[in-house]
Formats: C-alpha cells, structure tokens, sequence
C-alpha cells in the first residue's frame, strides 16, 4: 500500500455515519492535475475521483465544513490502494484512501477556524 497526499474538490457533501468506533464518513475527492504541454502551456488532465474514508472529529468537521461550504477544496493524506473491479459496463479503477488527515484548503476559498475554549474541552 502507497501514501498519497492530493488536494482536490469534493463531489458532493458527505453523510456523517456513526459506527462501533465511533463517527465515519467517506468522501468523494475530485482531483485534476495541470499537465505542461510541449509548447509550454498547460492543460487540465483527467479527473480522477478518490474514495477517501475519514474517521473520528474529522469526519465530523469534515462533514460540517461541506455542509456549510458546499463543493469545498480539500487536501488529504493517507494509504492509498487501486483496485479493480468488473461490472456491467467493464472493467473499472477505484482510487480508495484511508486519511490520516484532511483540510480544508486555502486556495480560492475563505475559511474561518473556530478551536474549541479550554472550558468546552474539559482541559
């Protein structure tokens, strides 16, 4: 299994789930790379789509950022691993991530950060 850091935009707003272990959620990254042509310009490549599994407070704050922030720029980092798969239209490629971590992005967006006072923490 690989380690990818890659930013991109989400899909949609994702669905906070509640398991055994606690909050969950999985989000759909899309990511385009910018590729140099041989004059020296550049193009947007093709969209790859990332599965990307988040676990715990950020899954929460993932969740309520897209909920207020709609399609939102994202990074994430974690171990990656391609599968594939057959379906009814052929062969397809699934991008899967487990995060270690995810952010908003600041790039083409505000964000404003909110941290938790020291009596809400209980520290």
């Amino acid at each position: 299994m690989s380690y990818i850091v890659r930013t991109g935009n989400l899909a949609s707003t994702p669905e906070l789930r509640q398991g055994e272990h606690g909050p969950y959620t999985y989000a759909r990254v899309i990511v385009s790379d910018r590729i140099r042509q041989e004059d020296g310009s550049y193009a947007d490549g093709p969209a790859v789509a990332y599965d990307v599994a988040v676990s715990g407070n950020q899954a929460t704050n993932l969740v309520d950022a897209a909920q207020m922030g709609g399609n939102i720029r994202v990074t994430f980092a974690g171990r990656y691993r391609v599968t594939e798969y057959r379906g009814e239209q052929g062969s397809r490629i699934q991008h899967e991530v487990n995060a270690d971590e995810v952010a908003v992005s600041l790039r083409g967006q505000t964000v404003r950060v909110i941290t938790p006072s020291t009596s809400e923490t209980g520290d």
